[in-house]
C-alpha cells in the first residue's frame, strides 16, 4: 500500500508534462474550430496553469507547437517509467521532478500577478501581446498540479536521503 501511494506521488510531473501538452495540442484545435465552446474551455482552463512555461519553450529556437508536444508527451511517458523504477532512476526522477516543479513556481509567481498586458514572453508567430486575466490563485487545476509536483519532489529527496544512508 504504501509503495503505491509513493508511486502515485511520483507521477506529479508526468500529469504536469502531459497537461502541457494538452494545452499545446488545444492550440491547433482553437485554430480549427473557433467557434467551438469545448475547445475554448479546454483552453482556457489550462491556460492559466501552463502559460508561461510554454511560451518559454515556444520561445526556444526551432521548436515548434507539434515538436513541443511530441517533447512533452515523452517526458511525461519518461516520467511514468521512473515512477515505476525509482530505485533504478533516481538522479533523472530527480531532476525530472524539479523541471516540473519549476515550471509549474514559474506559473504560480507570473500569474500571481495577475494582470493585462504586455507579456514578457512570446510566442514566436503569434502575438507579442497577452491581455488574458489569468486568476490563478482560483484555479484548483493550478493547485493540484503544485501539490503533486512537491509531492513528487518530497518523494525524490526521500529517495536520495535513503540511497546515502544506505550506502557504506
Amino acid at each position: 500500500m504504501r509503495t503505491a501511494i509513493f508511486t502515485l506521488m511520483r507521477l506529479g510531473p508526468s500529469l504536469a508534462y502531459a497537461i502541457a501538452s494538452i494545452f499545446l495540442l488545444s492550440i491547433p484545435l482553437l485554430d480549427s474550430h473557433p467557434s467551438s465552446e469545448s475547445v475554448w474551455w479546454l483552453h482556457m482552463t489550462i491556460l492559466p496553469v501552463m502559460r508561461e512555461p510554454i511560451y518559454l519553450l515556444l520561445a526556444v529556437p526551432g521548436v515548434g507547437i507539434w515538436s513541443a508536444a511530441v517533447l512533452l508527451m515523452l517526458a511525461s511517458v519518461f516520467g511514468i517509467r521512473v515512477a515505476l523504477q525509482p530505485q533504478r532512476h533516481y538522479r533523472s526522477g530527480f531532476i525530472h521532478a524539479h523541471i516540473a516543479l519549476i515550471a509549474t513556481g514559474l506559473t504560480m509567481g507570473r500569474a500571481a500577478v495577475a494582470q493585462a498586458g504586455l507579456s514578457g514572453f512570446a510566442m514566436p508567430q503569434l502575438q507579442r501581446s497577452d491581455w488574458s486575466f489569468l486568476p490563478l490563485s482560483y484555479s484548483p487545476l493550478g493547485v493540484v498540479l503544485l501539490v503533486s509536483v512537491c509531492l513528487a519532489c518530497i518523494c525524490c529527496h526521500l529517495t536520495v536521503i535513503k540511497r546515502i544512508k544506505s550506502a557504506p
